[in-house]
């Protein structure tokens, strides 16, 4: 830490060189610790103090403690999407004699006096990742946005009922994942405020599923930290004289976060 001095009326001036943080940083820090009738003020990663030499001593002894460089850190944001869908259905045939002259057949026609059931289902588990990764400096802010823009065309008719005439219209839109973080490390625990997205085709043509989260999260350094998540549930059901089907969909959507400190 490299200082000088220069004497002035009551206080001396004080030029500190400030060797990994900013001055926007350490201003906040230090200026509870200045003599009531002195000033602090910085620039160009200095800081130009006119203070008591208690307390300059008391500021020089924090710096020493928080003006360090800041860390270089690895931020991984993972999307996890998983989906489960179930169908099922039962249905029957029926072929019998009710009294002696009338005869009931439901679904096929089969042996005399016979009912027969079937039953059917089936159960498929899907499961997709996406992991977006970035090196930061903590304290500072970082952005990362991967994709591609995707041709959505629509189409317009116009005329009167006997000729009718049709126009397309083309139009981009960017189908990406990432985030926007601000990392703050103390020890081996960081906060982060993040906001992940995530942007794609959905399966409709012409729609987007769109997942956006903002929030303020805290955890251990290298460890998976949840972020949030949405979950979607549907089903219907159809019946008739001689079946019943029906089939539900549940999909989950997670979002996890990890802050690594690259050495």
């Amino acid at each position: 830490m490299l200082v000088t001095t220069s004497l002035l009326a009551d206080y001396p001036v004080e030029i500190i060189e400030l060797k990994g943080r900013s001055v926007q940083e350490m201003l906040p820090v230090i200026r509870p610790f200045i003599s009531s009738d002195g000033a602090v003020t910085g620039m160009n990663n200095q800081l130009i103090l006119r203070t008591s030499t208690e307390s300059l001593r008391d500021i020089r002894a924090i710096l020493d403690r928080v003006d360090t460089p800041p860390r270089l850190l690895l931020i991984s944001v993972r999307h996890g999407e998983h989906q489960k869908e179930q169908t099922g259905g039962v249905s029957a045939d029926i072929d019998r004699m009710v009294g002696k002259r009338t005869k009931v057949i439901v679904g096929q026609a089969g042996a005399n006096n016979t009912v027969r059931l079937q039953g059917l289902g089936a159960d498929t588990r899907n499961r997709r990742e996406l992991v977006s990764t970035i090196q930061a400096i903590e304290g500072r802010p970082a952005f990362i946005a991967a994709g591609e823009s995707i041709p959505i065309t629509t189409y317009q008719s116009y005329g009167d009922g006997k000729y009718r005439h049709f126009q397309s219209a083309t139009q981009y839109r960017d189908a990406t994942a990432g985030f926007y973080a601000l990392p703050r490390v103390n020890g081996q625990r960081v906060t982060v405020e993040i906001s992940p997205h995530l942007d794609r085709p959905g399966m409709s043509p012409g729609s987007f599923d769109v997942v956006q989260a903002a929030t303020s999260v805290s955890g251990l350094l290298g460890e998976w930290i949840s972020v949030g998540g949405t979950t979607h549930s549907e089903g219907n059901q159809r019946h008739g004289i001689s079946f019943s089907a029906g089939n539900s969909e549940n999909r989950a959507h997670n979002i996890w976060l990890k802050v690594e400190e690259i050495r």
